[in-house]
């Protein structure tokens, strides 16, 4: 059962996490604070659950900014170009 705890503000699941798994980070909700992650820093601004919510996701930053995500950028870039992605 997934815990939405776990669900990173990126979209990411934090209990699919090798770090997570091993102990080594309680997930972005309790190991982040401002300014340690784009994602989650625009997200909170913006009152969303997670990135998917955004209108303009997949945004410029989250595929051209290095480390505003752990998601795969060609899976950024196909989903920006997609006909599903609206």
């Amino acid at each position: 059962m997934m815990n939405a705890k776990l669900l990173g503000k990126c979209g990411f699941y934090c209990g699919a996490c090798p770090t997570y798994l091993k102990g080594n980070c309680k997930g972005c909700l309790e190991e982040h604070a401002e300014g340690d992650c784009f994602s989650r820093d625009c997200v909170i601004k913006k009152g969303l659950a997670f990135c998917g919510e955004c209108d303009s996701f997949p945004c410029d930053d989250i595929i051209n900014k290095p480390h505003s995500t752990v998601l795969d950028k060609d899976w950024l870039l196909w989903k920006l170009n997609s006909n599903t992605n609206r």
